[in-house]
């Protein structure tokens, strides 16, 4: 267990979090110390700073249950104070300030970005070849028949991705976490970038625009056979008209964007506990 926290710890004291976590604070502390200094004539908060104090406060603490990650907490916290302090900036000291503020907040972002998962993991980075011969255990030449590859793990969790999203990218620990508990010689987990490889998102359905809400997709796989996926998506029906068309489509992106991406959805979805004792062919 000492080591499962020092190994969080160390990971969040990368530069990123460090770094970015001070350009967020730092003015909202200073500013919040000169309102609480006694000597000060502008001694205590106005209602509306008050107010938002309280709401960075609720907005924290509501995170702190909802977070499936420490990496993922610690990120939205720091997205939560930066906004604040650029609200601060602009409120108190007009919006050329805030305006230079926001500068450096890109340029920051850009020299130091968050950095991926760094910890232990079981996931396996998987080219397109690769994903259509061992997770779909299809041929890879089409010029004459050839029996299917039976060979490799009969389940497979896959995590559909791209490098450019925050939401894979906070959501990777969660999956390297499982697979270091549920690996087995039947069960094994992998990963492809959609990005390097669209035909692979194309042949699922997924999205690779940020509106979209796509990414992550997880797909589980029997025998090369996708059998469940998250986030659940409605399948079409035959006689769909344009109202339940659109209904439909509300359905999902609400669910897209609303999925819990906490360990526990994963197993209780796909089952892990049964799969990872499954060892029939």
């Amino acid at each position: 267990m000492d080591d499962f926290h020092g190994a969080i710890v160390r990971r969040l004291l990368h530069r990123y979090y460090v770094l970015h976590l001070l350009y967020g604070i730092t003015y909202a502390i200073y500013f919040a110390a000169q309102r609480l200094d006694l000597a000060s004539p502008g001694f205590g908060f106005t209602d509306g700073e008050m107010n938002a104090y309280v709401a960075l406060s609720v907005l924290s603490a509501w995170k702190c249950v909802m977070a499936s990650t420490a990496e993922e907490l610690a990120s939205v916290l720091i997205l939560y104070t930066k906004f604040f302090s650029l609200c601060l900036f602009y409120w108190k000291s007009g919006l050329w300030t805030s305006a230079l503020y926001a500068i450096g907040w890109i340029v920051l972002s850009t020299l130091f970005p968050q950095p991926w998962y760094q910890g232990p993991t079981k996931i396996i980075e998987l080219s397109e070849s690769d994903f259509i011969s061992k997770v779909t255990k299809k041929p890879k030449s089409k010029e004459r028949i050839v029996e299917v590859n039976e060979e490799g793990p009969k389940y497979w969790v896959i995590m559909l991705y791209a490098n450019w999203s925050v939401a894979c990218l906070n959501f990777e620990a969660v999956l390297a976490n499982l697979s270091l508990k549920y690996s087995t010689e039947h069960l094994q987990f992998g990963k492809v970038d959609i990005d390097l490889y669209p035909d692979v998102g194309d042949t699922y359905g997924i999205s690779r625009d940020p509106a979209s809400f796509d990414l992550p997709t997880l797909l589980l796989f029997s025998d090369g056979n996708p059998i469940r996926r998250l986030p659940e998506l409605t399948m079409p029906s035959a006689n769909n008209n344009t109202n339940s068309s659109m209904t439909t489509s509300a359905k999902d992106t609400i669910t897209r964007i609303g999925w819990s991406k906490k360990a526990g959805t994963v197993v209780t979805a796909f089952q892990l506990d049964r799969l990872a004792v499954d060892k029939s062919s």
